[in-house]
């Protein structure tokens, strides 16, 4: 006799009515924005002040440069979906700066 299917956990119950009333469904994948990768401090500094002033939390990564330099991504994140992210993409491009959406 074949063994019964488990019954569903209260999580995929909840998941299944969000689908149900219309909630975008959450593939697991990440994404944050990068707004620029430089190597002057006060270039980041600026580009950090003008971010946050507008509400957008963001935070840095150092890393080396193909040159050997060191560079600093300016980067806001992480988003939960494509969706959030392209939102707080809009906002950065009303602030003229560059901006990439890079999944996690």
């Amino acid at each position: 006799m074949p063994t019964p299917a488990p019954l569903a956990s209260r999580d995929d119950a909840a998941r299944a009515r969000a689908l149900l009333n219309g909630a975008p469904a959450n593939t697991g994948e990440r994404h944050v924005l990068q707004v620029g990768a430089y190597t002057d401090v006060d270039k980041v500094r600026e580009v950090r002040r003008k971010l946050e002033q507008a509400g957008l939390k963001t935070y840095t990564q150092a890393v080396e440069g193909q040159d050997g330099k060191r560079v600093v991504r300016v980067r806001i994140g992480p988003f939960d979906s494509k969706a959030e992210a392209d939102k707080a993409a809009a906002q950065v491009r009303k602030l003229n700066l560059p901006v990439s959406v890079l999944r996690l």
